[in-house]
């Protein structure tokens, strides 16, 4: 992989080209981050043409990109897509307390400390909408709940051991979009892949899904 850089509508962006066994051209935006991936052989020159050629649509996606905090005194983090501002107070305390709209740490280790806050409030949240559905709704014991990072994904259902695991970065996300993937990784209990069925499933609890499945996907993990 190589770093590279090409003029879009008069902005310098980076890119990161890699060379793969491949066919096509291809181009996705992560993070921010414009990637390329070309058959082996093929002319930056020609790789660049073809950037040229989408540049309206992946100028737009790469300056939507905002990152969901800053961990630095004063920095910020988003908590249900609420700002809060992060004040360092160093006493060598990894804790971390609200103040109205700030969030003040106690350690120097500022990420470390808010993500530890932010897996218990996601897995309190979520335990609690679990308890709901399976109290009016689905017949099934309360699975294990877990918080991890993924890279390219908000949650995994492992209905054989009864575990739903979610992705760390939903506490970012509004409730509703939480909501969704909560019920998304239930209802798999029901039906283990996404057939038709499985939509029918999840339409029934919750009819207006298409435009916030829509909305979630525009998210970054």
């Amino acid at each position: 992989m190589k770093e590279y850089q090409i003029l879009l509508n008069g902005e310098t962006i980076t890119y990161q080209l890699t060379y793969k066994y491949m066919k096509n051209i291809r181009m996705r935006v992560k993070d921010g981050m414009l990637f390329v991936s070309a058959p082996y052989g093929t002319p930056l020159e020609y790789i660049e043409k073809t950037i040229q050629t989408y540049q309206k649509r992946l100028l737009k996606q790469i300056n939507a990109y905002q990152p969901y905090a800053q961990y630095c005194d004063h920095g910020y983090v988003l908590i249900f897509n609420q700002r809060y501002r992060i004040v360092l107070r160093d006493i060598g305390i990894k804790k971390c307390q609200f103040h109205h709209r700030d969030i003040y740490v106690y350690h120097r280790d500022i990420q470390t400390c808010i993500e530890k806050m932010c897996r218990q409030i996601l897995h309190d949240y979520i335990e609690e909408k679990i308890i709901a559905y399976l109290a009016y709704d689905f017949d099934l014991d309360m699975p294990l709940i877990e918080i991890k990072k993924y890279k390219s994904r908000w949650g995994s259902c492992y209905y054989r051991d009864h575990r739903v695991s979610f992705h760390l970065g939903l506490i970012h996300l509004e409730k509703e979009l939480i909501d969704y993937v909560i019920l998304h990784e239930l209802v798999h209990f029901l039906q283990p892949n996404h057939s038709a069925l499985f939509y029918q499933e999840i339409a029934q609890r919750m009819p207006c899904y298409k435009e916030i499945q829509k909305r979630l996907k525009e998210k970054h993990t």
